[in-house]
């Protein structure tokens, strides 16, 4: 791999399924991802997440570099990177980073959905106990005009019943299971790393 190395600054939801796909981006790329991951759940402070995302893509060596965050995860992430040479995806979340719009828009057609990724899954108290702060009865108040909940399984763990059931149990909105493939999510990433090698 000869080509100058490109820095990703992550937040943590993406790191299985950025790891999982990572030798095939390398080997596309012929370069390497040197990846910082940033704590889930820090969007629900707007400027604890602007701080770590300024301060993360500062200690880069290279200017340019990829944050793989969604826009709306800060009202004001193009201020956030304007100076700084960062690309980031044009997904709103990372939801939308790893179900094509299409995909979504079939899915949305079937109820009010709200969709969690296999690491939202894994992380819930982090992010929704601990991050927001959320007891039983905020969880329900805040889930409770949703028809279903729909887990984006990709495959890199077992999802057990019994996870599913806790998350039921804290929401009380239905769960499914929707396995998908990480080929959307990996072009995401690979069209963003292909324009700062063309920079």
């Amino acid at each position: 791999m000869n080509k100058q190395p490109i820095s990703v600054l992550s937040c943590g939801i993406y790191r299985l399924e950025l790891e999982k796909i990572l030798p095939e981006i390398q080997a596309e790329l012929g370069t390497d991802l040197h990846i910082n991951y940033l704590p889930p759940a820090l969007d629900v402070n707007e400027n604890r997440l602007a701080t770590a995302i300024t301060e993360g893509l500062q200690a880069f060596e290279h200017k340019q570099s990829l944050l793989l965050y969604g826009r709306m995860c800060h009202t004001d992430m193009a201020g956030i990177t304007k100076d700084t040479g960062a690309l980031y995806p044009r997904t709103a979340n990372c939801v939308e980073a790893f179900l094509s719009p299409e995909k979504k828009k079939e899915m949305d057609a079937t109820g009010n959905v709200y969709y969690l990724t296999m690491s939202g899954l894994k992380l819930w108290r982090e992010i929704y106990q601990q991050g927001h702060g959320w007891d039983a009865v905020d969880a329900r108040i805040n889930f409770g005009s949703f028809d279903k909940i729909v887990v984006l399984d990709c495959g890199l763990f077992e999802i057990t019943d019994e996870e599913l059931f806790d998350f039921f149990e804290f929401t009380q909105v239905p769960v499914e299971v929707m396995p998908i493939s990480l080929d959307y999510f990996k072009g995401v990433v690979l069209d963003i790393c292909r324009k700062l090698l063309a920079s």
